[in-house]
């Protein structure tokens, strides 16, 4: 049975959905929870907290899988190992594409969630540092191109990832679990390909001046 602190997550998740971030009130939550107001308190510092948390919920599976990957190195194919990773970045994002405009919109919750990512010692880099440590590894299994920078790479697959959550998300895109798969494993061929020419031997040609 859900204790008072996940039934209070769960209440606000339902009311981000029908009421959005700026109409939303505490006293709304704790309507929709069925608990006191001062509970809300009890369990979260203030309302950016409890924000914070519904955040995390949703990108809990891109946690998981993120902490996971060092396991897959030598594994399967990247390009297997990298498309689950981007679509499970891709489907955390787009469920909290509209909370994360919100919050840029308040000032003051968006300098409370900094706040906050800063006491945790949380945010993006840490994801980024993970693909990056994935990749680092392949390359040296050599099954990833010595020419690669990892740290670049993995900031280009976050940053797809993100990015296709929000255009998809913003513009209202209808996209089913099929199209957004057929879309990653396009961005992760491309990547891994590259865009300089090589010749026979695979080695990369000299751009001409």
């Amino acid at each position: 049975m859900p204790d008072n602190r996940e039934i209070i997550i769960e209440a606000t998740q339902r009311l981000l959905q029908s009421h959005g971030l700026a109409r939303l009130t505490t006293r709304d939550i704790a309507r929709g929870a069925g608990v006191a107001e001062g509970l809300i308190y009890h369990h979260f510092k203030d309302k950016a907290e409890l924000i914070f948390e519904v955040v995390l919920e949703r990108v809990r599976n891109t946690k998981d899988v993120l902490q996971n990957l060092p396991l897959q190195v030598g594994t399967n194919t990247i390009k297997e190992n990298l498309e689950e990773v981007l679509h499970t970045i891709y489907r955390g994002h787009y469920e909290i594409v509209p909370i994360i405009c919100s919050m840029f919109a308040d000032r003051r919750l968006h300098i409370r969630m900094l706040e906050i990512m800063k006491e945790r010692n949380l945010g993006s880099q840490k994801a980024i540092e993970g693909l990056t440590v994935y990749l680092a590894a392949e390359q040296r299994l050599g099954r990833l191109s010595g020419n690669i920078n990892p740290q670049a790479a993995a900031n280009c697959l976050w940053l797809i990832s993100i990015q296709s959550a929000m255009n998809d998300n913003l513009m209202e895109n209808a996209v089913n679990d099929t199209d957004v798969r057929r879309q990653i494993s396009d961005y992760v061929q491309t990547l891994m390909a590259g865009m300089a020419p090589s010749d026979k031997t695979g080695k990369i040609k000299k751009a001409k001046k």
